[in-house]
């Protein structure tokens, strides 16, 4: 076993490897406000992280704003949670990022890895007006926002 590692290593130096992972080469990236509002990422549908089921049964509000890379090749990488009001929220807002069609995206929109923040609010509409023209008690950082509206849900025992 010792031998097996030792030569790892060596193969390792060799090769010029480094112990840098794949998220390490985003550390010192700046983050880019607003990225998603520019014209060269209109092409994506952005549609909302779906409203937990949980929450919803709750009538729990709230926010998640998650930082992630895109790269030249329209990968998103160094997905991370930012803020969230609650777990669920953080949860689906960054599986939402994945699903989102980037491979659909021409090649090179970007020449280098972009780092930004997109914000999702969970909110439930009122009888006379969506929540999206309703100032909400949670905030979360970014003024690139994605709306999950959800729908009160009664259950009877």
């Amino acid at each position: 076993m010792k031998n097996k590692l030792a030569f790892l290593i060596y193969v390792a130096i060799l090769s010029g490897c480094t112990s840098t992972t794949v998220e390490d080469q985003y550390t010192g990236l700046p983050l880019t406000q607003n990225a998603m509002q520019s014209a060269k990422w209109k092409q994506l549908n952005r549609f909302p992280a779906r409203y937990p089921m949980k929450a919803a049964m709750g009538s729990i509000e709230g926010c998640a704003t998650i930082e992630y890379v895109i790269t030249p090749q329209n990968e998103i990488r160094d997905i991370n949670v930012i803020t969230a009001t609650n777990k669920l929220f953080a949860s689906a807002a960054s599986e939402v990022i994945n699903k989102w069609k980037w491979s659909e995206l021409p090649q090179n929109v970007t020449k280098v890895p972009v780092k930004t923040q997109t914000r999702f609010d969970f909110c439930f509409d009122q009888p006379d007006q969506s929540c999206v023209t309703v100032k909400p008690e949670y905030s979360c950082p970014s003024e690139d926002i994605v709306y999950s509206t959800g729908m009160r849900i009664k259950v009877n025992n």
